[in-house]
């Protein structure tokens, strides 16, 4: 039976080979919790641009109420005069 010598260059390889093997494990370890908390923090920006969008609107709605009350009391005024020829549009 013959032996085989395990040589220095053979073993450093192997270290070589494992030390690469579990560098590319933790990066991809990293890149999954990297990936885990950008979708976390996306779904948090969607949340907020919903509710925003919501306040937008209502905000939007209530404007546009608020400026036909103030068209109709002031054609109400203009309208209101004994003028002989209503206004319709207020501008001069």
């Amino acid at each position: 039976m013959q032996v085989t010598k395990k040589h220095d260059f053979a073993e450093l390889g192997e270290q070589l080979v494992a030390s690469l093997m579990q560098a590319a494990n933790d990066q991809v370890t990293e890149a999954n919790n990297l990936l885990a908390s950008v979708k976390a923090l996306a779904e948090d920006i969607n949340a907020n641009i919903g509710e925003h969008a919501k306040l937008l609107d209502d905000m939007d709605g209530r404007l546009r109420l608020f400026g036909e009350s103030v068209l109709a009391a002031h054609k109400k005024f203009l309208n209101g005069q004994k003028h002989e020829q209503k206004h319709e549009n207020p501008s001069p």
